[in-house]
């Protein structure tokens, strides 16, 4: 049974690093008696990816990780439930997808929204320096009281923590303590927002 698990990661979990979560999953599968699949090999472990990775900090609201369970006899329904009563403190599984499609979730991944402010950096520089940075890969930009929201395509190629670095390293920030950064979805698990064929974002 393949399932898209969609969980946040709040408080002090959202600086759990990316190489930590596969085993943070597979041990909370194992808590809850979940039967995973396993890859072939000389090295098996179980079968679970997760989208372009978050710089430890980052606060995560609705991001997908894909797992394969061989346990037949889960009923979808409790799927949820067991998952997050044998989760650590911090995560959350929001709501559980069994997917009619063949794509990987790295393709399912094509779309990013982040919200981001400063401390050090008014939200009119900020934009400005957002545009200048992601240019004609930024969707939609928009400032909402103190918070941007930023909407980018190809996440995997867009990390967010390419362009912290880059302000740091023009002394712009100090480091990341001058910067707030939530990844509010990616993909388009949480059926907010279409990217249309010419281009435009329209809610759905």
């Amino acid at each position: 049974m393949r399932a898209i698990l969609i969980y946040s990661k709040r408080g002090g979990a959202c600086f759990v690093p990316h190489v930590a979560l596969s085993a943070i999953f597979s041990r909370s599968a194992l808590r809850a008696d979940l039967k995973l699949t396993m890859t072939q090999g000389f090295s098996p472990r179980a079968k679970i990816s997760f989208a372009p990775e978050l710089p430890a900090g980052v606060v995560a609201l609705n991001e997908p990780v894909e797992i394969y369970f061989d346990d037949a006899q889960i009923l979808p329904e409790n799927l949820q439930k067991v998952f997050n009563a044998a989760l650590p403190a911090g995560f959350a599984i929001n709501r559980i997808y069994f997917p009619d499609t063949n794509l990987s979730l790295g393709k399912l991944c094509y779309q990013a929204v982040y919200l981001i402010r400063s401390s050090s950096i008014s939200p009119e520089d900020l934009r400005r320096l957002l545009l200048e940075f992601y240019a004609d890969e930024i969707l939609r930009l928009e400032i909402e009281n103190d918070w941007l929201r930023l909407l980018i395509k190809n996440p995997a190629k867009n990390g967010i923590g390419l362009f912290v670095k880059k302000l740091i390293s023009e002394n712009l920030l100090q480091g990341w303590q001058n910067i707030n950064i939530v990844r509010e979805s990616i993909g388009n698990f949480h059926g907010e927002f279409v990217v249309n064929e010419n281009g435009s974002v329209s809610i759905d």
